[in-house]
């Protein structure tokens, strides 16, 4: 029985991918325990930081001096964390239920990505199989996008409207992420891009 001798590259990405998902397996676990205990009010008081995906604009004013000169600069349209001090334990229950959701999303096209890996590195390219996995990665990154906008939405909506500062200006810049779209579109061509090659190599079957 012959066997084919398998590319570096291969090789190189199916221990990276194994590795990976692992490492990510214990820290979504480590997620779970964490919103778990958010979920059922373990944690009194914590400190919870969570991103915000809105830009926020600082008025106060600073100088920099570069050059020898001196001119006057602020800083527009800024992303970053906020910091609850001793969370609120209902504010805490909100959170764990975005922490669940995304990380299960993420274990899905991880677990699904791992399958495609495996089955390239066992020499199973132009298979329906291998199709139905790149399509229902594409999908999930969809879910992905869907997610990151309904989060940011809620931050705005939820939080943000609620939250006053007299040194910062809360914009209704929203950060939606369309890159990944783009690349769940890519993964989707990829996947018809298989599927010519799987009617090919049925044809050339076919003809042999």
């Amino acid at each position: 029985m012959e066997t084919t001798k398998k590319h570096l590259s291969i090789k190189v990405i199916y221990w990276v991918t194994n590795i990976t998902f692992w490492i990510f397996v214990l820290a979504a676990i480590l997620g779970f325990i964490l919103a778990g205990a958010f979920m059922l009010k373990i944690f009194d008081k914590t400190q919870l930081h969570v991103g915000i995906p809105v830009a926020i604009n600082i008025l106060e004013q600073g100088t920099l001096e570069l050059n020898n000169s001196i001119s006057s600069v602020e800083f527009v349209e800024m992303y970053g964390k906020i910091h609850f001090i001793d969370t609120d334990p209902e504010i805490g229950q909100v959170y764990s239920l975005f922490i669940l959701a995304i990380l299960s999303i993420f274990f899905y096209i991880f677990f699904t990505f791992r399958k495609f890996i495996n089955n390239v590195y066992k020499g199973v390219y132009f298979e329906m199989k291998n199709i139905s996995l790149l399509k229902r990665i594409s999908y999930a990154l969809v879910g992905v996008w869907g997610f990151t906008v309904l989060y940011a939405y809620f931050q705005y909506f939820y939080l943000l409207k609620n939250v006053e500062f007299s040194s910062i200006e809360i914009t209704s810049d929203v950060q939606t992420y369309p890159v990944i779209v783009l690349v769940a579109l890519f993964i989707w061509v990829l996947s018809h891009i298989f599927m010519k090659g799987c009617e090919l190599q049925e044809e050339t079957n076919y003809t042999i």
